[in-house]
């Protein structure tokens, strides 16, 4: 590896396997995952690495990248210097507050490291029959979910988000097992789930919106039973308190209003009340429009269906007073 961020996300991948695994949180943090790292450099030309360093008390992903990158430069600097010799075999520590690495302690060789038999320890034979089985038992590593949800025609950044987390990967997936549409789910996870997830520092797992409503939600707005707005306001419902998509729009009367003629009534209402605003509208003030469909929008609720309303409302307005 030739610098930081790729250790680091190679680290991060390490992480992921580990959670998609079940053996582990990963959690850094906690020090269920440790990461030392190995620094040593090649000058141009030179077929050996130069002499290797261990940088140890890397505690999170960036400080891995920091760290390597740091280890890098001073040991080229000091090349630069013709110093080269001055870089020993050592065991360094990353300071977060200095952002620089310390020398901890010094190895003279090999000897250093103690490697040795362990006499207690039997040898581990594993047949080829034991290792296939295994390889035959592993879930979905995040390797495959990501090209698997690139085929599907997700964005790299898409991807990319969904499979990061496998609850978030089996959230996603049962979503779109019901019959949701596939990019529709995915903007809605990666939208306002992941807003509400974030401020109220919950994982996927902990709120109480079900794959089965996200996608009763999503078929609610397409069919054009509820509008996206009104959808919105059903999630928030359903992340915080749970329940069902079709409780909350019985309970709260949210069925969208797709009736033209009553759709009218409320434009001619508006109209009638707003004159002034109607004149400067005729008048050039095009703008407008956003107002009279805001105040439309208040009289329904939210309720009326958006392309109906603007359909009646320009013809409304566009008409010779």
């Amino acid at each position: 590896m030739r610098n930081g961020i790729e250790a680091a996300e190679y680290a991060a991948e390490v992480q992921r396997v580990v959670r998609y695994l079940g053996v582990s949180n990963g959690n850094m943090q906690e020090g269920s995952l440790r990461c030392d790292v190995n620094v040593s450099i090649r000058p141009v030309g030179q077929s050996e690495f130069g002499t290797k360093v261990e940088i140890k008390n890397l505690n999170s992903f960036s400080s891995v990248s920091r760290a390597i990158d740091f280890e890098i430069e001073r040991q080229a600097l000091l090349h630069s210097q013709g110093q080269g010799d001055q870089i020993f075999q050592e065991t360094r520590l990353w300071e977060e507050g200095s952002q620089k690495t310390v020398t901890m302690r010094k190895k003279e060789g090999l000897s250093d490291y103690r490697y040795f038999p362990e006499p207690d320890l039997p040898e581990v034979i594993l047949t080829e029959e034991y290792v296939d089985s295994i390889q035959g038992s592993l879930p979905e590593l995040p390797e495959a979910k990501r090209r698997r949800f690139e085929k599907m025609g997700l964005s790299m950044q898409d991807v990319l988000f969904l499979a990061n987390d496998i609850n978030v990967a089996q959230f996603f997936d049962s979503t779109i097992e019901l019959g949701a549409d596939v990019k529709l789910a995915a903007n809605w996870i990666m939208s306002d789930i992941a807003a509400y997830m974030k401020n109220e520092r919950l994982s996927i797992d902990e709120v109480k919106l079900t794959p089965e409503e996200l996608a009763e939600l999503i078929a609610s707005i397409k069919s054009g039973t509820i509008s996206g707005k009104i959808g919105k306001e059903i999630l928030f419902e359903l992340l915080a308190k749970g329940g069902t998509v079709k409780g909350i729009i019985k309970e709260k009367d949210l069925v969208q209003i797709v009736d033209p003629s009553e759709i009218e009534k409320m434009v001619d209402k508006v109209l009638s009340e707003n004159p002034k605003q109607l004149e400067q509208y005729r008048g050039g003030k095009t703008k407008l429009e956003g107002f009279f469909a805001g105040q439309v929008m208040k009289i329904s609720k939210g309720k009326a269906n958006p392309g109906l309303l603007n359909k009646i409302l320009l013809k409304k307005l566009n008409a010779k007073s």
